[in-house]
């Protein structure tokens, strides 16, 4: 099953919410939105990797989204 979707409106969700958060923000509402937690570590690199889940690096594993998502 794919998760994409699900992931994406969470994602969406903390950014309006929170702005940037955390990597263990992203595992606790996984749950909320029925991603298994197994899923969620492919979902983050797919995410990065099409550019639209950013790493803050001077602030260690706190993310948001690229704007143009």
């Amino acid at each position: 099953m794919d998760y994409s979707e699900s992931f994406l409106e969470m994602l969406q969700f903390l950014q309006l919410t929170y702005k940037k958060f955390p990597k263990f923000m992203i595992e606790v509402m996984a749950e909320n939105y029925g991603i298994p937690l197994k899923e969620v570590k492919p979902l983050m690199h797919k995410f990065r990797k099409e550019g639209i889940l950013i790493i803050l690096r001077d602030e260690g594993y706190t993310f948001t989204l690229n704007k143009d998502s």
